[in-house]
């Protein structure tokens, strides 16, 4: 999804740049797919060719024709995950979930207040959490959590 822009009157706004993220974020994966296949080469290592991590598909609809806007009301929205990136900002944050030095509270990605999780931030719940290979269990346990509590006006885990 594209970067959120604005929300207004339960109306999420989206910027108009899902294309050019995709496409540098897969500029991205190809230097380090070319870093390693050269790691690889230059030290003799005789491991199996994976073509298709360099396959090319197209764009699905939703990234050509992509969302600009979004009534969470008319859509039955109550949580929203934020995925940020590689760069931790959260000074747009205006909720009690974050501590003193402006680091998310939380245990397991789930915060004290109802619908807010957070999800890829390091040691989230283990060593790998901030990696794609690690993301996959935590973002399981939260859709768990959100949809075990879809509604309710408590937190799956008390935040300590």
């Amino acid at each position: 999804m594209a970067a959120l822009r604005s929300v207004r009157e339960g109306v999420l706004r989206f910027a108009a740049d899902l294309g050019s993220s995709l496409e540098y974020g897969d500029a991205a994966y190809s230097a380090f797919l070319d870093k390693v296949d050269n790691y690889v080469e230059q030290n003799g290592l005789n491991l199996p060719a994976e073509p298709e991590a360099r396959a090319k598909y197209p764009d699905p609809p939703c990234v050509s024709e992509p969302l600009r806007q979004l009534d969470m009301r008319r859509v039955g929205l109550s949580s929203v995950i934020w995925a940020t990136g590689y760069k931790f900002d959260f000074s747009w944050i205006d909720l009690p979930v974050l501590g003193a030095r402006e680091e998310p509270k939380h245990h397991h990605g789930i915060t004290s207040l109802p619908g807010i999780y957070f999800l890829g931030l390091p040691w989230l719940s283990k060593m790998n959490s901030s990696f794609l290979s690690g993301v996959a269990d935590d973002a399981a346990r939260l859709v768990d959590c959100i949809q075990r509590t879809a509604g309710a006006t408590s937190v799956c885990i008390p935040v300590s």
